[in-house]
């Protein structure tokens, strides 16, 4: 499998982002220029706005790159436009493309070329200590359920990627989906899991809805 560093970042707007608000289509080609001249070196995978699902979080990026100075510069750059500078970043998040423990055919689907979907439910995951203590086989057996659990929900599409000593987390998953009813449908049925037991964290789970970049920015000031 091909390995890339995922990006995932979310945004607010301050009381300050007013001042821009009179003109949302300059804010967003200072934006989209930013984008274009990473190109090559930074495929936004979507731009979500995520007004109404999170109380600290109006808008959120998924990115991927080979190397994270691409992912880092861009948020730079980003941060010093006259919209970034009215801006909090509440969440920031780095994961990177590795092979499925036990089942190598697990690949993200962004990797796998897959468009993306209408909405985006992401958050990060931490399992308990015990989960790595246990004997393999298990650990397989149980995962294989989880993976039986999810493939009753085609339409799905997982993009997990491993964040291991990249930040507070272990896993970072990111579900897409046409149909938040079948999102929540998945996720319950996922709770029955064994390998539930051994979760130790698993939040913020940020939803938000796939849109343009410009409409972004339109619906946001």
């Amino acid at each position: 499998m091909d390995t890339y560093f995922t990006g995932h970042i979310g945004f607010s707007l301050t009381p300050e982002a007013r001042a821009v608000a009179s003109r949302p289509e300059t804010a967003a080609a200072e934006w989209l220029d930013i984008f274009e001249s990473f190109d090559g070196r930074v495929t936004l995978r979507g731009v979500y706005l995520t007004q109404g699902f999170r109380a600290d979080t109006d808008l959120f990026l998924f990115m991927y790159s080979r190397d994270t100075r691409n992912l880092q510069e861009l948020q730079l750059a980003l941060r010093k436009t006259a919209l970034g500078r009215q801006m909090r970043q509440p969440w920031a998040f780095i994961g990177i493309t590795l092979e499925a423990e036990f089942n190598r055919s697990h690949i993200p689907a962004f990797v796998r070329g897959l468009p993306p979907k209408s909405y985006l439910c992401f958050y990060p995951y931490i399992r308990t200590p015990e989960w790595y203590l246990l004997p393999a086989d298990e650990r397989r057996r149980m995962l294989a359920e989880h993976g039986m659990f999810g493939r009753e929900f085609p339409g799905i599409q997982t993009n997990n990627v491993y964040s291991f000593g990249l930040g507070d987390y272990e896993w970072l998953l990111s579900f897409e989906t046409d149909d938040l009813e079948a999102l929540v449908r998945m996720v319950r049925r996922q709770r029955e899991a064994q390998a539930r037991a051994y979760t130790k964290h698993e939040w913020p789970f940020i939803v938000g809805r796939r849109v343009a970049l410009a409409e972004a920015m339109q619906s946001l000031l």
